[in-house]
């Protein structure tokens, strides 16, 4: 058999470079574990906002036109326009949202509109499931009534008989609906008409 009455010592540096090998891993693991952290965090928030674009959608069902008589010529001076929830999507404020309107016929306008109440030349009217005042919708079976006022809005025409207009209803969470409609071929005052 083998013995062996030598002992053997490990140096002052070797215990330094040992004890420094160790430090640098855990300042290291520190990192990462913090960046891993912030990383996740991030990529939760930025999926959170990318529902919300895709998700978050209003609806327009129907564009109903106004037609009035000034100045010898009938026009259309104010839309109604019919909004809801999109299917799957949260609950929406449209006192947050925003309007980007586009008139097309002899002359072309467009300009966007804030969709706060106390903006010139629009007013929301509760139509279903909603209670006097409300803006909020929070449900599929809510619809609110936006009225444009075109008269009232700058940069922006009336529709002649048969001018097309541009509505794009942008949500709070930037989820966007848009749809063109066209003014009939003959309009007479006082009446009102589905915009198709």
């Amino acid at each position: 058999m083998f013995t062996n009455t030598e002992r053997g010592q490990v140096g002052i540096g070797t215990l330094i470079v040992f004890i420094a090998m160790v430090l640098v891993a855990a300042i290291a693991s520190g990192v990462l574990i913090t960046t891993a952290g912030q990383l996740q965090s991030q990529a939760s928030q930025t999926g959170e906002e990318t529902t919300s674009q895709v998700s978050d959608i209003l609806r327009i069902t129907d564009v109903i036109g106004v037609a009035n008589e000034s100045g010898g010529t009938t026009e259309i001076e104010e839309l109604e326009i019919k909004i809801r929830l999109a299917s799957g999507a949260d609950a929406v404020e449209m006192n947050e949202t925003s309007y980007t309107i586009a008139t097309m016929g002899d002359s072309n306008a467009a300009t966007v509109v804030s969709g706060n109440e106390t903006t010139t030349g629009l007013s929301y009217n509760q139509s279903q499931g909603l209670e006097d005042g409300e803006t909020t919708l929070s449900d599929q079976d809510q619809v609110i009534i936006a009225k444009l006022d075109l008269t009232e809005i700058d940069e922006i025409n009336t529709l002649a008989a048969d001018d097309s207009v541009s509505i794009s209803i942008e949500a709070p969470a930037g989820g966007r609906t848009v749809t063109e409609k066209q003014a009939p071929g003959q309009l007479e005052d006082g009446s009102s008409y589905v915009l198709s």
